[in-house]
């Protein structure tokens, strides 16, 4: 290994440029997810302030998936219309679209955010069948990849490596190490633990392609693992032929998931994916 693949995945971030950050709101956002009591009209006060994430929210609130085009105007209506719990997901996913380069060269953007909600709403269905926090799971699912971002900011060549992610071929993440001595899932969770996210989410982003842990238990790294899989080969609400039985062997496996559940899940990570997808976009 060479002087600069021996640099740590802190080093690298030290070093990068323009490094997204993300509105205090966001953390706030965090720590309610696990706060019943938490006072959702202050909350929702300090998220209207930002018009930005309000824009990305009512494009997702007006969506043709809910039914109401144009008639949700507020942050206060969309709770109304999304739920509080699906609001926390929805707002911690635009903040962190938002706060993200707009323009990275060869690098596809759409095709990238667009993996991420697939991501995220597959990781969502997931952890509702599981008993798991799901809005927690949406946002690992969204922030999965986010070291891909930093190796493009500071390696604009490598473009190209990093977009080939067919989450059955690990020769891309080799292609990473190679040009940095560290791939995108370890720098997304240096990234992670810099924006100050539960530890939960920080090893969902490290292990996404990380083998199962040896306790066996299922956690919310096994989900992101799977979710990945499933974003992979979810088509139009069904499960692509030729990725099906190696998605449904690791789901069994980390999940303990029976094939006879895929097209239900199937079925409703495409309409949560449908409703989310106007996150992506100006």
């Amino acid at each position: 290994m060479s002087p600069d693949q021996q640099t740590s995945v802190a080093s690298v971030l030290d070093h990068a440029q323009k490094l997204p950050s993300l509105p205090s709101v966001v953390l706030e956002i965090l720590e309610s997810f696990d706060n019943e009591r938490m006072d959702v009209s202050t909350l929702a006060g300090k998220i209207a302030n930002d018009q930005a994430l309000v824009a990305r929210v009512m494009r997702v609130a007006n969506s043709a998936f809910f039914g109401l085009s144009g008639q949700v105007g507020t942050i206060f209506e969309a709770i109304s219309v999304l739920g509080f719990n699906n609001l926390r997901g929805l707002v911690t996913a635009a903040a962190i679209i938002n706060a993200s380069p707009k323009n990275l060269g060869e690098f596809d953007l759409v095709v990238f955010w667009r993996h991420g909600i697939c991501t995220a709403a597959c990781a969502k269905v997931l952890a509702k069948r599981l008993g798991l926090n799901p809005e927690i799971a949406f946002t690992a699912g969204v922030l999965h990849d986010i070291g891909k971002l930093i190796i493009v900011m500071e390696y604009p060549a490598a473009a190209k490596v990093v977009a080939v992610d067919e989450a059955s071929d690990e020769s891309f993440l080799e292609a990473e190490r190679n040009l940095i001595g560290y791939d995108h899932a370890a720098l997304g969770g240096e990234l992670a633990q810099r924006w100050k996210f539960p530890q939960a989410i920080r090893d969902a982003i490290r292990l996404h392609h990380s083998p199962p842990d040896a306790s066996g238990r299922s956690n919310l790294s096994d989900v992101v693992y799977i979710a990945n899989l499933f974003a992979h080969a979810l088509d139009q609400g069904k499960i692509r032929e030729q990725k099906f039985a190696m998605l449904s062997a690791e789901a069994y496996d980390r999940l303990t998931l029976d094939q006879s559940e895929w097209p239900a899940l199937a079925q409703a990570a495409q309409q949560l994916y449908m409703g989310s997808i106007q996150l992506v976009g100006e």
